[in-house]
């Protein structure tokens, strides 16, 4: 004679059902961008373990610094054809705080010009796409001394990087640029003339996991008020480094709540525009090899 569960049982059996085809359901794809600050573009080894983690980690952006020499060369079009076999579009990662002293964007714009005549050389495929300007006024004096010396120092800042923005919509270069998760509130002005006028996109530093809404809620409205895009960076770095604490960094929690958080921020945010990145390649590879 059949068994019939009782009333409890059936219960229980229906939640481990629907517990299996959760876990069994695969994460929803999306693209997200890397950081890269390692020049090795050409060795074998290296190229190999980029492209494994770019595949696990579904990397879909690579901001990558770029030797001088493998510009000038042309060489660097090897490592541009590698990535395009992976579907990854390439930027050039570029920038020093230094650079924020120089209103007429003089360092920025000899990286830009690197980068459009590399570009000249090479067919379309094997392009870099644009640029992502990594320069940090906030960790120099001047910032720090606040006042008239922080206001100048952003004033700078902000004529360097509309110089460096008209370069490069003129040689079909997109421009991003990264910013800390609290210029919304030092420099709301310099922030909202930096989204219209002066970048393509901003990639914000969101190292808190306490509140990943908040602290970049000003810059998604400003990015979808301006049509420009928006990168969510998480932090992977150990504690104790930078002064990184256990709460600024996915080291410890893992990438399973790192693309939890993506997942829910996107559904909160509702912006086409917005995307998300790794900081950086080196202790993404160590938090994939724990899956």
């Amino acid at each position: 004679m059949r068994k019939v569960l009782p009333a409890a049982g059936l219960c229980i059996l229906a939640a481990l059902v629907e517990m299996a085809c959760f876990l069994a359901w695969p994460r929803e794809e999306r693209g997200y961008g890397l950081f890269r600050w390692d020049d090795t573009l050409l060795e074998e080894g290296a190229l190999q373990d980029l492209e494994a983690g770019i595949r696990e980690a579904e990397v879909t952006e690579l901001y990558q610094v770029f030797p001088e020499d493998l510009l000038a060369s042309g060489q660097a079009g090897l490592f541009l054809q590698r990535m395009g076999k992976s579907n990854v579009t390439v930027f050039a990662l570029v920038g020093e705080a230094e650079w924020a002293l120089d209103p007429e964007a003089g360092a920025l714009l000899q990286k830009l010009e690197e980068i459009a005549a590399y570009n000249a050389g090479q067919k379309e495929a094997n392009w870099i796409a644009g640029v992502m300007v990594d320069v940090e006024p906030h960790t120099l004096d001047a910032w720090e001394a606040g006042g008239e010396a922080r206001r100048a120092l952003m004033e700078s800042y902000l004529s360097g990087l509309r110089a460096a923005y008209a370069f490069a919509r003129s040689h079909s270069l997109t421009l991003w640029v990264c910013v800390p998760n609290y210029y919304d509130t030092a420099c709301p002005q310099v922030l909202e003339a930096l989204v219209s006028g002066a970048c393509d996109g901003v990639a914000v530093m969101n190292y808190d996991r306490r509140d990943e809404y908040g602290q970049m809620a000003a810059e998604v409205a400003l990015a979808e008020r301006y049509g420009k895009g928006v990168r969510c960076i998480y932090e992977l770095q150990e504690p104790g480094q930078h002064g990184l604490e256990e709460i600024h960094t996915y080291a410890g929690a893992g990438l399973e709540a790192l693309w939890q958080s993506a997942e829910e921020l996107e559904a909160a945010f509702g912006y086409e525009g917005l995307g998300f990145a790794y900081h950086y390649d080196e202790p993404l590879r160590e938090l994939l090899a724990e899956l």
